[in-house]
Parts: C-alpha cells; structure tokens; sequence
C-alpha cells in the first residue's frame, strides 16, 4: 500500500503540526522517567525495588508493544492511538500521586508501561503519511528534535521543582503535561486519507537511514516480534552464525550493560549523599549533550571511520562504566555530583554514537524480504537485553555494592565490544571502509 499525496495527507493533517503533540507527553513522561527511582527510594524502597520495578515496566513494553502495533494494523486511526497514550499516562501519573506507596505504585507503574506505547507506530506512520518519500529523513530528525525538548522541559522543571517543592507533588506536572497532549492530538492529529498500514509500511534503509536512528531500539514493531527473537536464537544453535546474528547478539549484551547502569545509577547517587535535583541537574546535562550529539551524528560518523566508530564507542562506555566503578568506592556529595555529571553525559554521547552506527550497520545489512521481521527481531533482543539487566543489577549493587554493580557492567560490555567486532569481520567491514555489497 502506498502513502497518500503529500498535499492531501499534509492539508489534511495540518502539516506536520501533529509533532508538537509529542512535546508535552514527552515532557511529562521524561521527567517522571528521571523521578522514579527517586520516589521509590522516597517511598522507603531501596535499588532492589528500584530494578524489580523496571524490570516490571521493561517487561510489560514487550508484549504490549505488539499489541499496539497489532491494534494500528487493524484499525487505521492514528489520533485514537496519541489519545490512549496521552491520556492513559495522565490518569496513571494521577493514580501514583493519589496513592503514595510501593505496592500501588509497581501496579500503576506496570499499567503506565502497557499504555506509554500505544502511539509509537502510528507515530512513525503519521511521519510517512504526511511527507513526502524524500523527506522522509528531515520529518523523523523533527520529530526527534521535538521529542527531545519535551524532555529537556520535563527535566528542567524537575530540577526546579526537586530544589523547592516535594517529589511526590511533581507527579501533578507530569499528568497535566501529558493531559495537555491530550488536547493537543485532537487540535492537530486528524486521520490521514491513506493510511498505511504498519507492517507494510515501505522500508528503504538508503533513505530513512539517520531518521530511524533513534527509533530502532523503541519503536519498530512486527507482529512476530517474539517469535524472530526465538528464530535468532534457533538459528544460533544451529551454526548459523553470521554477522547478522552476531551484531543483534552485541546489541543483546549492550542493552544488558546499560540497565545494569541506568538501573542502579540513582540509587547509587542518592546514597552517595547526591541530592535529588542534583540527580535532575545530571539527567538534564545528559540528555542536552546527547540531543546536540544526534545533532551532527553523521558527520561524525563520517569524519571518525563510518561503521567502525561503532566499536570504539563500545570501548569508551566500557572505560566509563570503570570510571563510576572507581568512583562508587572514593567519591561523594559534590565531588560525585560534579563527576557524575561529566562521565554520565559522556556515556550519552557514546550512545548516540553506538546507536547511529549500530543502525547504519543493521540497514544496510538487511537485505531483500523480512525486513520487518528482522528488524522485529533486533528490537525484541535489544528488550530483553533491558529486562535482564535491570532485573539483575539491583540484587548485584544491594548485597555486593555499586562498584561491584559497575565492573560487572564494564565486563559485559566489552563482551559486546568483542562479538560486534566479529559481527563487522564477518560482514565484510574494515577500518574506515564499507564492504561492497549488503550482506
């Protein structure tokens, strides 16, 4: 099925205006993203709470992902779809202030996980259907440029809010944030004259390569989801390994790495005597650096060797999950505060790098049919990668420390470091050079 004329679907959708429905949903959500871990340890839960929550939420994405995209296929309506999430996180930041303790907070917490997804595939169709094929790349980077400042907004007043007021009562911020986006997606979302449909949407990784950068890990959905994870898998044991299936194994232990940090990092903070709208000031530098990043991420990637600065950003991860393991042991307060802040937003600018060459690498390699289904694939290993570690990483820092917690994190990623290299080899890359043919 092919788009509607970009006259018709952008008169009809006021442009891409819809957009600016992400930046408060996006600022609410951001900013109780940050808050959590903090209200946890607030509510008299410790980092093994912490990581069973997110693990909870991780978990519930998955199926509920599939779901949603299962759902967009069946019933072209994209605004009904911005309206659940919008809405369904409002009532859901809502519920947590009016009920302020652990147990209904890991229930609401699970619920806000199942219906946050609901708009990502018709967020990614609503892109296509209201541009044209060629600007396909500009509309995704605006969209994630808009993203990006909802969650600097959410994250900044977090860090206002935290310095004065009480952490519960910024749940309020958030849900009216999220409501105004339900508002929003009626003013600016209106139904596309033809829609696509989600699995067949038309993929040309030569186009949408940097657009989707962003997107790859959260937001592609196949029906098979689940099951080409398996089928990865399956394939592994029996001798199929190719550089395809060894760069998703390195994604697998790279998301595995980052939960084991990302899980833990507050509580860590907290209990080194950082304070809360300390903990804000870190997420907000961080996310600042890394969207300037994705700013000029392909001239970087360019200038610094293409797909081969893949691995080097895996290296400086590694180095800098060694340095917050040598600072768990020496550092506290406004010491730890001022290296955090350093190293944290570093570890993002790594990211980005990793991401966006880790991207480059999967597009290009995907090679004719199952493009879905492989990309299904990619994405549900990078999940499940999310729920080991997140699941493990509390147990790891509650009974042997957080350096414990960050060497062990170190380690698997340079385990990732070694299959991505392999994963490179066996695709035919060398240094600062593309191979001649898609594998």
């Amino acid at each position: 099925m092919t788009s509607a004329p970009a006259s018709v679907a952008g008169e009809k959708n006021k442009g891409q205006g819809w957009m600016w429905s992400v930046l408060p949903l996006n600022a609410g959500v951001q900013g109780f993203s940050t808050m959590v871990p903090l209200y946890i340890l607030f509510l008299g839960g410790n980092v093994v709470q912490v990581a069973l929550f997110t693990t909870l939420y991780n978990a519930v994405l998955i199926p509920s992902s599939i779901f949603w995209g299962r759902l967009t296929d069946r019933w072209a309506r994209r605004r009904v779809f911005f309206v659940i999430t919008c809405l369904g996180t409002t009532v859901f930041f809502a519920a947590m202030f009016l009920l302020p303790n652990l147990d209904d907070l890991a229930a609401l917490y699970g619920g806000l996980g199942f219906v946050v997804s609901a708009n990502a595939v018709a967020a990614n169709l609503l892109v296509m259907e209201t541009s044209e094929k060629k600007n396909w790349i500009s509309s995704y980077s605006n969209l994630s440029l808009v993203s990006n400042l909802g969650s600097i907004i959410g994250v900044a007043v977090g860090f206002v809010w935290a310095s004065a007021l009480p952490l519960g009562a910024f749940l309020i911020f958030c849900a009216a944030a999220t409501a105004a986006s339900v508002v929003l997606s009626y003013a600016l979302i209106s139904e596309p004259v033809l829609p696509l449909e989600a699995e067949h949407a038309p993929l040309n990784p030569a186009r949408v390569l940097h657009g989707v950068t962003s997107f790859v890990h959260h937001f592609v959905v196949s029906r098979g989801m689940a099951k080409d994870a398996l089928r990865v898998l399956r394939a592994t044991r029996a001798g199929a390994i190719t550089g395809r299936v060894l760069l998703f194994f390195s994604t697998f232990l790279f998301t595995t790495s980052s939960a084991f940090l990302n899980t833990s990092f507050s509580p860590f903070l907290v209990d080194s005597a950082v304070t809360d709208n300390e903990v804000f000031a870190i997420s907000l530098v961080n996310i600042i650096i890394q969207t300037m990043a994705y700013r000029w991420m392909g001239s970087f990637i360019k200038r610094l060797g293409g797909v081969r600065i893949g691995p080097n950003s895996v290296l400086l991860r590694t180095f800098l999950y060694m340095v917050f393991a040598g600072a768990a042991l020496v550092s506290r307060g406004t010491l730890l505060f001022l290296i955090a802040s350093v190293v944290y937003a570093a570890t993002g600018v790594a990211y980005a790098l990793w991401n966006s060459s880790t991207s480059v690498t999967l597009l290009s390699n995907l090679g004719p049919g199952r493009q879905g289904n492989l990309l299904g694939g990619y994405a549900a290993l990078g999940a499940l990668g999310t729920v080991a570690g997140s699941l493990f990483t509390g147990y790891i820092s509650y009974y042997d420390g957080y350096s414990t917690t960050f060497t062990v994190a170190a380690a698997i990623m340079l385990g990732s470091f070694f299959v991505l290299e392999a994963a490179l080899k066996a695709l035919g890359y060398t240094q600062r050079q593309a191979p001649t043919e898609s594998r």
